[in-house]
This record gives C-alpha cells, structure tokens and sequence, in this order.
C-alpha cells in the first residue's frame, strides 16, 4: 500500500539536507509541490536545482531521492544523474 506521507517525509528531508544550498524561492516552490501531492514534480524540480547548480549532496539525501523515485515508480535517470555530486 502506497503511504503518501512516507513519500512527503522523505522529500521534506532531503530538503532540510541541502536548504542551506536553496534559495527561498525554491524551498517555497517544493514545499508547495509536496502539500499539492505534486510528489513527481517536487523530486524532479529538486534534482533538476541540484544538478544545474552544481550542488553537492550527501548520500542520506541521494539515497532518500532514489528512495522517493523507486516509491513513484519514476525513471532512475531522474536522480541517476546527481551521483557524481554525492559527497563522500
């Protein structure tokens, strides 16, 4: 059974993880994409940012989005593309 808040969580946490990295404007519009349910859109804004900004991310927070993903039944290229930007 799919638990919507599960998947909220996950997204919210990976957000406190890299916030400091995000601008205002961007935590506004995920934390609005998440309260919609607009789940999908929320994890691909988010790993698009990441990658277009060049920010690094830790594995918790690259192991919570391929977590959100495989839970949506997204495309792994979706966050496939931020492994070189984990932080060791």
């Amino acid at each position: 059974m799919f638990d919507y808040k599960v998947v909220e969580s996950k997204l919210n946490e990976v957000i406190n993880i890299v916030k400091l990295q995000l601008s205002d404007t961007q935590i506004e519009f995920l934390v609005s994409d998440i309260q919609a349910g607009e789940w999908n859109l929320a994890l691909e804004t988010l790993c698009d940012i990441l990658i277009e900004e060049e920010i690094s991310i830790d594995l918790k927070g690259y192991e919570l989005l391929q977590e959100v993903g495989d839970m949506l039944n997204m495309e792994r290229e979706t966050w496939e593309m931020l492994k070189v930007q984990v932080a060791p």
